[in-house]
């Protein structure tokens, strides 16, 4: 009679992730052409998007505030603040009947419900992320940006900004399959988070009582954790990791729950 360890699973779930990292893949692909064709630029605008409307941003707030706002480059503040902005709309709006528009592809059995919405996810984020190093190296090369001082809470505040983000892409893809109506707010409630969410101001330029208040908001702790890996000691930041870490994961649970539930609303043609 054979005998098992518990190491003989290991192989089996080795097998099942190189699997679904085959079928994201896939789907990136997919997402790719439907997305933006196989001519002209194509995949190039994934990245070329987000940078025309970073330096447009950019070059507005140079001419309203000069290259230095309260003691902190222009230029950086705004690459710090628009990107990961940026990031979260897009995936946002990309959430919105993500399982409906690919519910055909359901079919396949290696296909999960999770694995439509974060191949988008992974896109967004590779466009952000080379959209950052073309605009960091431009501006590094002509003097008027410099990389950030602290390398570990830069990526780690990324880390936490991508976390949140795919949580509540998770989130909104469930509930506009489960609700149709709740896709109506969806426009309106990101307009109106945009002034609040710490992409535009620092905690530190608030009073006291609303700077607690503007804390409660995991965007704006990922935001001060970012600047704070950019700017160092040069600016005052203030994050609770602990907070961000919790509100982040439970947001995320979340989303998980809600994406294994929402197959019951789904119809499948």
């Amino acid at each position: 009679m054979p005998r098992f360890s518990p190491g003989d699973s290991l192989p089996g779930f080795v097998d099942a992730a190189r699997v679904q990292v085959i079928v994201i893949s896939a789907l990136m692909m997919r997402e790719l052409h439907t997305r933006y064709g196989r001519e002209n630029l194509g995949f190039v605008w994934l990245v070329v998007e987000p940078m025309m409307f970073c330096l447009g941003v950019m070059g507005i707030w140079t001419l309203l505030h000069g290259r230095v706002e309260r003691g902190i480059p222009i230029l950086a503040f705004v690459i710090t603040g628009y990107l990961p902005l940026t990031l979260w709309r897009h995936v946002t709006f990309r959430a919105i009947h993500c399982f409906r528009a690919n519910s055909p592809l359901l079919y396949h059995r290696q296909v999960k419900m999770i694995d439509l919405l974060v191949a988008r996810v992974i896109l967004e984020i590779y466009g952000m992320m080379i959209a950052y190093l073309v605009i960091a190296f431009v501006f590094c090369v002509l003097g008027l940006y410099e990389l950030p001082k602290d390398w570990g809470l830069f990526y780690a505040g990324w880390l936490y900004f991508i976390v949140f983000t795919t949580a509540i892409g998770l989130i909104i893809g469930s509930l506009t399959e489960m609700y149709d109506w709740s896709e109506k707010f969806i426009g309106p409630l990101m307009y109106f988070l945009l002034p609040v969410c710490g992409a535009f101001y620092m905690s530190d330029w608030l009073p006291a009582r609303y700077e607690r208040i503007a804390l409660y908001m995991p965007t704006v702790d990922a935001y001060e954790l970012l600047r704070s890996g950019q700017f160092g000691p040069s600016v005052r930041t203030h994050y609770d990791l602990e907070y961000l870490t919790f509100a982040c994961l439970v947001l995320l649970a979340v989303g998980i729950m809600l994406c294994r539930r929402v197959h019951r609303f789904l119809i499948v043609e």
